[in-house]
């Protein structure tokens, strides 16, 4: 299971994965977005999915917890991807349903 290494609530949370890796989650008000980190969790170096504001449903659709309808977009992203132990994990459970 990964790590919750930083967490403002509605804003971004930073992952660590089991192998390492680490992620930022951005909520923002242009939209979400995910993003690879390196050196220790300071260096954004690649966006891994982006949701504009106009796209927002489509992040909501694969994030959202039907038992937690009202969870903030942050939360809902967090809770998923803290089950995946790698960057690749994340882009292919989001690959999966971004192909439909």
């Amino acid at each position: 299971m990964a790590e919750i290494i930083t967490y403002k609530a509605g804003a971004y949370c930073q992952i660590k994965f089991p192998n390492g890796e680490r992620v930022l989650i951005s909520c923002a008000q242009t939209g979400i977005k995910i993003m690879k980190l390196v050196f220790g969790g300071i260096l954004p170096t690649k966006t891994i999915s982006n949701w504009p504001i106009s796209e927002i449903a489509s992040a909501i659709q694969i994030f959202a917890d039907p038992n937690n309808p009202t969870q903030h977009p942050l939360d809902a992203i967090r809770n998923k991807l803290v089950n995946c132990s790698s960057i690749s994990e994340v882009q292919t459970f989001i690959g999966l349903y971004e192909k439909f």
